[in-house]
């Protein structure tokens, strides 16, 4: 009587198999050349480091001087954390060097635009503008590597629905042009999107050092 012989290819081999066929798709398909869209459902207002009068955008803080007082504000969509952070760690999982069929890096675009953006004290500024008042009028804002020039909330909406490099987030400096008389500064601000959402982020309580 003949027996048949059952050879079973191991789990290792199949695994291996499989990761290099994925390497080899990922490691040929560039980029898409179109922006990717996102959607803002994420708002983080950090307060930005005011030493010696010099705005280092990197850092966050919990003083500021009085006539120095600036935010860090960033738009992002966490449901893309997943996508854009598994390839990646998929590709690093694997020993050999990634050879793309081009250069371009992802580009992403917000689905839903900022129409609107609102600045509310949380505490007294000074006798005239007390908490609770709305002081969009008194910010500025730039880009966060130039602040030479400053622009009104307006433009830095257009920055923040404009096609993003790099990543799926979006941040622009808010600079208040008043000085604040108070020993303490806390702000909030609302973003609104023009499909009605509305995103609330508040800082810190900052400690105000006079200038």
């Amino acid at each position: 009587m003949n027996e048949k012989k059952v050879f079973f290819i191991p789990k290792a081999i199949i695994l291996l198999t499989l990761s290099f066929g994925l390497k080899l798709f990922f490691s040929c398909t560039p980029y898409s050349q179109n922006p990717i869209e996102i959607s803002y459902n994420n708002l983080s207002v950090t307060g930005i480091d005011n030493s010696n009068r010099y705005l280092d955008y990197n850092n966050t803080a919990d003083t500021m001087y009085s006539d120095a007082v600036a935010l860090k504000l960033t738009l992002s969509d966490t449901s893309m954390f997943y996508a854009v952070s598994f390839v990646p760690n998929l590709m690093q999982t694997f020993s050999f060097q990634t050879a793309r069929a081009d250069e371009n890096y992802p580009s992403y675009i917000p689905l839903n635009k900022v129409v609107d953006i609102k600045v509310k004290t949380l505490l007294d500024i000074n006798e005239s503008i007390t908490a609770g008042d709305d002081i969009s009028e008194q910010i500025l804002c730039s880009l966060g590597y130039n602040f030479d020039m400053y622009h009104n909330l307006n433009q830095g909406i257009s920055w923040l629905n404009g096609i993003q490099s790099y990543s799926e987030s979006s941040s622009i400096i808010l600079v208040l042009k008043t000085s604040v008389k108070n020993t303490n500064a806390q702000l909030e601000v609302k973003v609104t999107l023009d499909n009605g959402d509305e995103l609330l982020g508040t800082t810190v309580i900052f400690t105000i050092i006079e200038s």
